[in-house]
């Protein structure tokens, strides 16, 4: 295969992938038309793309096996937002998947209420008004886990947690911050900051939404090995298996291949 069809290849799915992403939309609500910045990132994974081929070209062999991990590189690259992942296609979801490794030593991202503005910032939602203190993070964290109960429990089919419930309702009572109309009377503009009661009444809202929705039965437990997010099936089979192809389908198919072909063929 020369290098220009395999650059015309990846630079082909990868587009794909994060068209994939800007189509499901970050949060929830109606997906977004594509948009100058994200033109700029799939420009930006492809020239990543490039420079990882030319430099393996470089040594005089391409391999399956970097062709693959090339790929993860690009496609993974936009569903990291400062270190926080965003692959599970629904804001109380990625809300969830704050703590990474559940269940594999579990590993807290909002570390602080510093953590906690940040992942505010780049999950788009309102900043939280005033100081957040430590016993602000500790009620962030209770409907965090909330959550994750209920999902759980849902995706092993077992009974709801009334505790869960009751926490997650409680929340939702609190005023949410309305969105507000742009000045091109198309684009909704989400408030500048809102008090952190409200920004939890969004998250508690969007579950209650997702668990009594059409998509109640779409949510799944990713199957990686060493993942722990859940995500909503938007396949139109119904029938996927990883929290995203890029993250952690390519990882389970570079291992099959590498059991099956243990010496590295040259592609």
């Amino acid at each position: 295969m020369t290098m220009e069809r395999l650059r015309a290849k990846v630079s082909c799915q990868t587009t794909h992938a994060i068209w994939d992403r800007a189509r499901r939309g970050w949060t929830y609500g109606p997906a977004p038309v594509m948009n100058p910045t994200e033109r700029r990132r799939i420009r930006s994974a492809t020239d990543l793309l490039a420079g990882i081929l030319s430099a393996v070209a470089a040594v005089g062999f391409i391999t399956n096996d970097a062709v693959r991990r090339a790929m993860t590189v690009a496609a993974t690259k936009d569903l990291r937002r400062a270190g926080f992942p965003f692959r599970s296609g629904r804001l109380c979801l990625d809300f969830v998947a704050t703590v990474a490794k559940r269940g594999m030593g579990d590993r807290e991202l909002l570390t602080g209420p510093a953590a906690l503005r940040t992942w505010l910032h780049v999950a788009e939602l309102p900043a939280a008004r005033g100081s957040v203190t430590e016993a602000d993070l500790r009620r962030v964290r209770e409907l965090r886990e909330a959550i994750h109960t209920l999902t759980r429990r849902h995706v092993d089919g077992l009974t709801p947690d009334p505790a869960a419930i009751e926490i997650i309702n409680a929340a939702a009572l609190s005023a949410a911050p309305p969105a507000l109309l742009g000045s091109d009377a198309h684009t909704l503009l989400p408030p500048a900051d809102a008090p952190l009661e409200g920004i939890l009444a969004m998250l508690a809202r969007d579950t209650i939404d997702l668990f009594g929705g059409p998509l109640q039965h779409r949510i799944r437990a990713c199957i990686g090995h060493d993942c722990s997010l859940f995500f909503v099936d938007r396949s139109r089979p119904g029938n996927r298996r990883w929290c995203t192809m890029a993250a952690c389908g390519e990882k389970a198919s570079s291992a099959t291949y590498r059991k099956r072909h243990p010496a590295n063929r040259k592609a």
